[in-house]
């Protein structure tokens, strides 16, 4: 009885280790050029559903922390950190995020191998920095 049980945990082992692998550029440009083109398309595969909603959740977070962080900490009353970047007082809608996310990564082919979430973060705050006085 107890011989199939190894197998299937062996199976699911293996099929989790991608998800603990570091998150390049190339893997954000990816996933997101996919989201962008269901998103202007209206169509797509099981698969790349799937990539849509992992770099929809993938800028939607950051944008979220980003937005969480600067308010809970009256942050930037002196300067921006390296990290930090300041979306206008309405948000920015996740597709918008996404955008900038996709250009800056296109823009920059020699950076993809690089992590992932500082690419997405440099992308972010390259496209809304912050003023040294204060949020925007």
């Amino acid at each position: 009885m107890k011989n199939w049980l190894a197998p299937i945990v062996a199976l699911f082992f293996i099929s989790v280790l991608p998800a603990f692998a570091e998150t390049t550029g190339n893997d954000v440009l990816e996933r997101c050029q996919t989201a962008l083109h269901l998103y202007d398309n209206n169509t797509a595969t099981g698969g790349e559903h799937m990539d849509a909603g992992w770099c929809s959740g993938w800028v939607g977070g950051t944008l979220e922390l980003s937005m969480l962080h600067n308010e809970w900490t009256g942050f930037v009353k002196e300067k921006p950190t390296i990290l930090h970047f300041c979306v206008p007082g309405s948000g920015v809608p996740v597709i918008q995020g996404i955008r900038v996310v996709v250009k800056y990564l296109k823009e920059h082919p020699e950076q993809l191998h690089q992590d992932g979430m500082g690419l997405t973060v440099a992308a972010l705050k390259d496209a809304f920095p912050c003023k040294e006085s204060g949020r925007k």
